[in-house]
């Protein structure tokens, strides 16, 4: 599976996302290309290589003569109207794959959505302003048009940086960051910057909080990093940096902090529930593993007046703690939670590709004192049944006699004196 990670250290903008996929090896011809078939006219796209504080990034610039609505200094105040219908006929019209015209109608639905909740009417009302011009359009469709021709399964995200003073606006100075961009920050992860200064536009919230999921930097092989440049000129690099790379199995995406081993502190979290539908259970696991958490599990319960309940309980490293519980009592019925620091211990582990009779299947080799042993992936095995026919537990159980011997294989080899093979 193929991955990226934005970090938005520097903050976030549409132009800087788009930046930051160009600097990781998006083609600008082919995203021009795609970019074209926007039923829109009057408008250019550039890349330029710039240095922010020393640190070389691409800067994407979208210009249309006359619209002037995005920049790190967000124009509040500028007026391009478009309702959301607008917008996605546009899209309609565009003839995009399925994929990116349902990833950039979904961006623009949360805009709608945040700017509905701030103006307290309905979503059809809704007149886009700066993010309904034709740059910021660009901009979002851009956005998913690169992650699909970059080949990206999954987006992960790191928490959001926000500054403080004000920001203009139709409505007059706003605090910053504005309501909107709050409104599609909800239940993300989110830490202040002492700066006057917006980090973090309406644009590059929506694309972000719609196509990733927020999680501390998970396990994967590296093949590619790309830095994104805004316009502004901070004390710190005004760039959005994006790693892609890919991982053998969703798992490795949950607890990305055990390969070296050793001791660690981590956040646990736990609420006590029974008055939930048990077929949520799934979605909500997901959900918290998706917020960050290491592990999440559930224990049966027995509460007031014999009700049958569960403890949800989950681990966390602390940085992500917030993000976890907000995620828990946002997907549970729990009116609360508690939370308190615990040691654990872990044991180095990698992850590796080793040979069956199945074809490769991803495993995972653990260190210890006694030698390494290894355990192939409970999905890799459970696609090769389904795949194959042959009963899940008899598919199991000869992949394990597998791996038990590319494994012995390889101690061997190393043993003799040549390098031990490389975990592919």
């Amino acid at each position: 599976m193929r991955i990226a990670y934005f970090e938005p250290f520097g903050g976030a903008s549409g132009n800087m996302i788009l930046g930051s996929l160009v600097d990781a090896g998006l083609s600008m011809a082919a995203l021009e290309r795609e970019l074209r078939k926007l039923p829109l006219s009057g408008w250019s796209i550039a890349a330029a290589a710039v240095h922010k504080l020393g640190l070389g990034a691409t800067y994407v610039d979208v210009d249309v003569p006359g619209e002037d609505g995005r920049c790190a200094s967000h124009r509040h105040e500028e007026h391009s109207h478009r309702h959301l219908t607008d917008v996605l006929e546009i899209l309609d019209a565009a003839g995009f794959s399925a994929p990116v015209r349902e990833a950039a109608a979904g961006v623009f639905g949360r805009l709608a959505q945040s700017e509905a909740r701030v103006h307290r009417q309905p979503v059809g009302d809704i007149a886009f302003h700066e993010v309904g011009q034709i740059d910021a359009i660009v901009d979002i469709a851009g956005a998913a048009i690169g992650l699909q021709l970059l080949g990206i399964d999954k987006v992960y995200c790191a928490p959001v940086p926000c500054g403080r003073g004000t920001v203009n606006s139709s409505h007059g100075a706003l605090p910053s960051p504005p309501p909107a961009t709050l409104e599609l920050l909800r239940d993300a992860p989110t830490y202040a910057v002492d700066i006057d200064a917006e980090l973090v536009t309406p644009t590059g919230a929506a694309i972000l909080t719609h196509v990733a999921s927020f999680s501390r930097r998970p396990a994967m092989t590296l093949r590619s990093i790309g830095y994104g440049a805004g316009r502004s000129d901070f004390p710190f690099a005004n760039v959005l940096r994006i790693t892609i790379g890919e991982t053998s199995d969703a798992s490795d995406l949950r607890a990305p902090d055990g390969d070296g081993g050793g001791a660690s502190s981590v956040e646990q979290i736990a609420t006590n529930v029974d008055d939930m539908n048990p077929q949520l259970y799934q979605h909500v696991i997901e959900r918290v593993f998706s917020a960050g958490a290491c592990d999440v599990w559930l224990e049966p319960a027995h509460m007031k007046k014999q009700r049958p309940g569960v403890v949800l309980s989950a681990l966390a490293p602390a940085e992500v703690a917030d993000a976890v519980i907000a995620t828990i009592f946002a997907e549970t019925t729990t009116i609360g939670v508690r939370r308190w620091t615990v040691q654990r211990a872990t044991l180095p582990r990698a992850a590796a590709t080793a040979p069956t009779r199945f074809g490769p299947v991803a495993v995972k080799i653990v260190s210890v004192a006694a030698g390494d042993r290894a355990r192939a992936e409970y999905e890799e095995c459970r696609r090769i049944a389904s795949r194959t026919g042959i009963a899940l537990s008899t598919v199991m159980a000869d992949v394990d006699r597998d791996v038990a011997a590319w494994l012995e294989s390889r101690d061997k080899t190393a043993g003799c004196g040549r390098a031990p093979k490389t975990w592919e």
